[in-house]
């Protein structure tokens, strides 16, 4: 990949809803054909959100439910939140989740450490345990939502919940996998260095 994919602007520490319409702002501007988008780095303020499959059981007043797929989850500091706003380089949902799981996969071997993608996109473990999780929403080809990549937090809100259906004890993150100290701003490198392995499939497939 020749690196020609959309800017990167890192938001800092930011509320979900005020992320989540910029989020929809930039899709309406790449449909205009105004923007090719962004690639959003979001580190948010303590949040649950519930996708498309949440059971209603699993809903409760202080959970946001949101239009992209997959079930319940937390997001808050010390977790690096990814959002790639930008139309799809090829019409293919299931790549693209792979392209996603394969970002997260990158960016964990950067640190030293051997991840696995699931067996159905929604996310990336190390030693059965899961340091990234994935949900988005596609909108006339255009992506919405993205992957979140634990890095170093505290991850006691997952007990409150069945993070994507899940225990919540498979909960982990990087500083746990890596041994050692991390800070956001190491994973926010990795993941900057781990961008073509995100857009790779536009092209390593044929796509167009």
């Amino acid at each position: 990949m020749n690196g020609d994919w959309p800017e990167i602007e890192d938001l800092g520490r930011v509320a979900f809803d005020d992320v989540h319409r910029r989020m929809l702002t930039l899709a309406d501007s790449i449909r205009s054909g105004r923007s090719k988008g962004k690639i959003l780095f979001v580190e948010h303020d303590p949040v649950f959100t519930a996708g498309r499959a949440t059971p209603k059981g699993e809903l409760a007043a202080d959970v946001v439910s949101i239009e992209r797929g997959g079930r319940i989850t937390y997001h808050g500091p010390g977790q690096l939140v990814v959002y790639p706003i930008v139309a799809l380089p090829r019409r293919d949902v299931r790549a693209w989740l792979r392209a996603l799981e394969d970002f997260g996969v990158a960016i964990c071997e950067r640190f030293g450490v051997a991840a696995e993608p699931s067996v159905d996109g929604t996310g990336v473990f190390v030693a059965g345990r899961k340091v990234a999780s994935i949900g988005v929403a596609i909108r006339h080809w255009i992506n919405l939502h993205g992957i979140s990549i634990n890095a170093a937090m505290d991850l006691t809100p997952f007990q409150r919940i069945r993070p994507c259906g899940l225990d919540p004890d498979i909960m982990s993150d990087l500083r746990t996998a890596v041994g050692r100290d991390l800070t956001l701003e190491d994973v926010k490198q990795a993941a900057r260095e781990a961008l073509p392995a995100l857009f790779a499939f536009g092209e390593a497939h044929g796509g167009g």
